[in-house]
């Protein structure tokens, strides 16, 4: 594998950034323009990330072209909720911003990637059936935002309570994390070659993304923390890693499963998942009931999102039922379809052996024919010949040999008809000859 030119630059910008990054952490005191400094570098980072994969969008080959452009997504939402960041340090000098915004667009990017991963764009077989993917992309999306809302946002629209929303949302980051590198792993066990080498290289920077939030954690909580530290490095590694993988690209060939109908069983999976997290908004809710010292606040607004959640996933499943029923119909309607025209040809291919057999017997009757009529005509020349042949019977053995030359046409007459096949089509494509 090598990487292309512009590729390459891309790399080194986000190298040189990183290098930056590590020398100024090293080297700067914490300030005010230090934190926007760190504020900035993860934004850079992900734009050279999005440039890095706009190279692959005109890659035809199999699912490849969807994939990025969903990494591309995620890669843009992680930009705007660092972007974010950036706005909430600055504003944070003469008001009190939320954080809300910033961790859902960064919880949203993380449903782009695995929406991207679940295309296994390593075969060739996926991603040709995407009716209904757009339904599960919602799904997903909107199950991530019930948990933050449940566990999370309470802590931030109710109370504003930052020793309970930060675990929360860092504890619900980590389990995002740990869903996409647990999928990765099954993807890196199945794939081999440059593939394997790819999805290890996600798994890595996924590793790093869930070690840099978990170090992030603990330092703010200890009050450790201070923006462009080297607390960020692994973050920001992770970042420099997208462009690496990116950059693997136009080099990826996808190949056949070697699983067959490993579409039809992800499919399966797929409504299983649907039907487990609707399932789980309630088990949830459940055991929300025995946290004890919840304000009467939470709690309401805990309730009041799981049953507002359960009403729109529901929704979106009863459309997807909706639109697989059409879809089954419609099978149903093909495969009546191709047993009509297979009882149809069926007929056919009755008709035609029988005509078949018909033939060979019709031939064989006009060969077995053919030879005595050749003798009869024979004999009947031999007697006009004859000198003392009386007059009647002269005329008799002419009759004869007109009338053997007349079977003679009709035995020609079928045999023409055995060598045109048409002339026996059922559909009466031809017809034989009257003889």
């Amino acid at each position: 594998m090598s990487f292309r030119p512009r590729q390459k630059f891309l790399i080194g910008v986000a190298c040189s950034i990183l290098l930056l990054h590590l020398s100024v952490a090293a080297t700067v005191k914490p300030s005010f323009g230090l934190t926007l400094f760190g504020d900035s570098v993860p934004c850079i980072l992900l734009l050279v990330a999005i440039l890095a994969a706009r190279e692959n969008f005109h890659v035809q080959r199999g699912a490849l072209p969807l994939f990025w452009k969903l990494m591309a997504a995620g890669f843009f939402q992680m930009f705007l909720s660092e972007a974010f960041w950036f706005y909430y340090d600055y504003a944070r000098l003469s008001s009190t911003p939320s954080p809300v915004i910033g961790d859902v667009l960064f919880l949203l990017a993380h449903v782009f990637f695995l929406s991207a991963f679940v295309l296994r764009p390593h075969s060739s077989s996926a991603g040709r059936d995407m009716r209904l993917r757009h339904l599960d992309f919602a799904l997903l999306t909107f199950w991530w935002l019930a948990l933050y809302g449940y566990f999370a946002l309470p802590w931030q629209s109710v109370f504003q309570d930052f020793s309970k929303y930060n675990p929360a949302y860092y504890l619900l980051a980590l389990i995002q994390h740990l869903v996409i590198i647990g999928g990765l792993l099954v993807v890196w066990k199945r794939s081999s070659g440059l593939w394997r080498i790819f999805y290890a290289t996600f798994i890595a920077t996924f590793g790093l993304i869930a070690a840099g939030n978990l170090l992030l954690s603990v330092a703010i909580d200890k009050g450790l923390y201070y923006a462009s530290s080297f607390f960020d490095t692994p973050f920001f590694l992770s970042l420099v890693l997208f462009t690496v993988t990116a950059s693997f690209g136009p080099s990826l060939q996808p190949a056949e499963d070697k699983a067959p109908n490993r579409e039809i069983r992800q499919s399966l999976w797929t409504a299983r998942i649907a039907m487990g997290a609707i399932l789980s908004l309630p088990v949830v809710a459940l055991l929300g009931t025995l946290e004890k010292n919840v304000p009467v606040g939470v709690a309401a607004f805990r309730l009041r999102l799981v049953f507002g959640a359960m009403l729109l996933l529901s929704g979106l499943v009863f459309r997807k039922l909706t639109l697989l029923t059409r879809e089954l119909a419609h099978l149903v309607r093909l495969s009546q379809s191709s047993l009509e025209n297979l009882k149809s040809v069926q007929a056919q291919v009755t008709h035609t052996e029988k005509l078949t057999a018909l033939g060979r017997l019709a031939a064989g009757a006009a060969h077995e024919i053919s030879n005595p009529l050749t003798a009869i005509l024979g004999y009947s020349e031999l007697l006009t010949d004859v000198p003392s042949l009386s007059p009647p019977d002269r005329e008799s053995a002419l009759l004869i040999r007109k009338q053997v030359h007349r079977a003679q046409a009709a035995v020609t007459s079928l045999r023409n008809t055995l060598r045109n096949p048409d002339s026996l089509h059922p559909n009466g494509a031809g017809k034989p000859v009257d003889t």
